[in-house]
C-alpha cells in the first residue's frame, strides 16, 4: 500500500511543482492577451533534464515519506481529490496539441 500511497504523493508534488515552474518561467513574464508556443512548454518540460530529475526527486520524496509516515487517510482522500487539477491539465493539453497538429496538417 505504501507504493500506491508513494506515487500518489509523487505524482502530486510534481503536477503542482510542474505547473508553479511553467508558471514562474513562462507565464509571470508575458503580457496580457499573449500566447505562448508550445515548442516553449515542451522545451521546459519533456526535453528538459531538469525536469525528468525533478520527476525522480519527486518519486523518491514520495515512496521515502509514504515509507516512514502512514498519515491520515483524509491526507490521501485530499491528495487524490486535488490531483485531479494538474491531471486535467495535463489531459487539456494534450487534447489542444493534438488538435493544432491535425489543424497544422489541414485536417479539420
Amino acid at each position: 500500500m505504501w507504493i500506491a500511497k508513494g506515487t500518489l504523493l509523487a505524482l502530486w508534488l510534481f503536477g503542482f511543482g510542474t505547473m508553479a515552474w511553467l508558471y514562474f518561467a513562462v507565464y509571470s513574464h508575458l503580457p496580457g492577451n499573449s500566447a505562448v508556443d508550445i515548442r516553449v512548454i515542451t522545451a521546459l518540460t519533456i526535453r528538459d533534464p531538469l525536469w525528468w530529475g525533478a520527476l525522480v526527486v519527486c518519486l523518491v520524496l514520495g515512496y521515502g515519506i509514504a515509507r516512514s509516515w502512514s498519515g491520515p487517510l483524509l491526507l490521501w482522500i485530499a491528495l487524490a481529490v486535488t490531483g485531479i487539477i494538474p491531471a486535467g491539465f495535463l489531459a487539456l493539453f494534450l487534447v489542444l496539441a493534438y488538435k493544432l497538429k491535425h489543424i497544422s496538417q489541414g485536417n479539420p
